[in-house]
């Protein structure tokens, strides 16, 4: 596991998180190595915010772009069952990865990311399948309906949707349902709060979102975002900047991909920042990473958690950006993102 510093959430916060230091680096406030090698590799920069318009967008191609190379870290067989929930209405498809011939096992349903937009369960089988083993759980990971082909609430119900079923349908499935977590990256990190906001975060014991985009509204239009928050060193800053921009600029673009309504953008169940009634949350480990443009609104979240009374952990990686999470076996953060939830789950 990487070293660890305990430090305030952020300036005048009155609660602590856990920093993950990044490896074979004694300062802070500086960038992974890998990230500065992921914005060099592309060759462009992005110094500035530009308004969202979708006039020209290739969704395919926006879709095609997600995702990044990992590996299967795995040393045990991991059993790895596709399934079609079929409700009255839909059927939706969904991946159990799991050690074979366990006893009754607890359970965590994974969400992917992808702007709501794209990303599927094949995006991040590796990390579904190291999950599985380092915790001995059965992960299960969710196709939800994309948009803008099925916009809001669609992708929310379908994984609130998936919940429920495992609920009922437990037994069969050799899972304990007094034992099911729920988690998710990005978009699924925000899909995975809305659940625990709704009737059926009473299912759920942790909800575990990872750099969760928790607000959905246009950068524009956040009085609590400003790139100030954000301390770097100075000869960092242009990396840092490209990375907040990059998911800056694209956030506006997927809130009009997304809703259908743009009076939506501040409904719970789209950007949970914004919930109200908390009650049906019982337990959130939060996992951020440094530089990404969504922490802003996760250290609030979690603020108005810790406010509540509700129990909240808060692991921030430091010197990393959106998405590290797809980056198995060649970012050390990822592996160790998936250590920590394991030992949360089991």
């Amino acid at each position: 596991m990487l070293q660890t510093t305990t430090m305030p959430l952020s300036k005048g916060s009155l609660h602590s998180c856990t920093f993950k230091r990044i490896p074979d680096e004694t300062r802070f406030h500086v960038v992974d190595p890998n990230v500065i090698q992921k914005v060099e590799s592309s060759g462009k920069y992005i110094l500035t915010y530009k308004e969202p318009d979708t006039t020209y967008l290739n969704i395919h191609e926006l879709r095609k772009e997600m995702g990044s190379p990992n590996l299967d870290l795995c040393t045990e067989e991991i059993e790895e069952i596709p399934y079609l929930v079929s409700l009255s209405d839909r059927k939706i498809p969904i991946t159990f990865f799991r050690i074979p011939n366990k006893e009754k096992q607890s359970a965590i349903v994974f969400i992917h990311g992808g702007g709501y937009i794209g990303g599927s369960t094949l995006v991040l089988q590796n990390q579904c399948r190291f999950l599985a083993e380092q915790s001995g759980a059965t992960v299960i990971s969710i196709d939800y309906r994309l948009a803008p082909e099925a916009p809001f609430p669609a992708a929310f119900d379908d994984c609130k949707d998936v919940v429920k079923w495992l609920v009922h349908h437990a037994d069969h499935w050799n899972i304990d349902p007094n034992n099911l977590s729920i988690a998710g990256e990005s978009a699924g990190g925000a899909l995975a709060v809305s659940c625990g906001l709704s009737e059926v975060g009473k299912y759920l014991k942790l909800v575990i979102p990872i750099y969760g985009a928790l607000d959905v509204c246009s950068a524009s239009d956040l009085d609590y975002w400003d790139y100030d928050l954000y301390d770097v060193i100075p000869e960092h800053k242009k990396y840092v900047i490209t990375r907040l921009n990059r998911f800056r600029n694209l956030n506006g673009t997927l809130q009009n991909l997304y809703l259908n309504d743009i009076s939506d953008a501040k409904n719970p169940m789209a950007s949970p920042l914004y919930a109200t009634d908390l009650s049906n949350l019982s337990n959130v480990l939060m996992i951020e990473a440094e530089y990404d443009y969504f922490r802003l609104s996760n250290d609030l979240f979690a603020e108005h958690l810790w406010n509540a009374d509700i129990p909240c952990e808060v692991i921030r990686y430091q010197g990393m950006d959106h998405g590290f999470y797809d980056r198995l076996g060649y970012c050390e953060q990822t592996k160790d993102c998936i250590l920590e939830i394991a030992k949360h789950i089991k």
